[in-house]
């Protein structure tokens, strides 16, 4: 049950995640890209993807703690 409520609990945080940081999130952890890899997929530099999945990062972090 807890499992259950945990995960809708990040459902929803990722959910109200701005869009691009959320599609960078998904294809890190659920595609399996390395941050080199989505940097060649998407044409972003690679610096932009490692900041943008650290701020996603930060932002889950603070609203799994609520």
């Amino acid at each position: 049950m807890a499992l259950q409520q945990e995960s809708a609990h990040l459902g929803k945080a990722l959910a109200a995640l701005p869009a691009k940081q959320r599609a960078l999130i998904e294809r890190a952890f659920w595609g399996d890209l390395s941050h080199s890899e989505i940097a060649a997929e998407t044409g972003l530099p690679l610096g932009t993807i490692k900041s943008r999945i650290r701020l996603a990062l930060d932002r889950l972090r603070h609203e799994m703690k609520r």
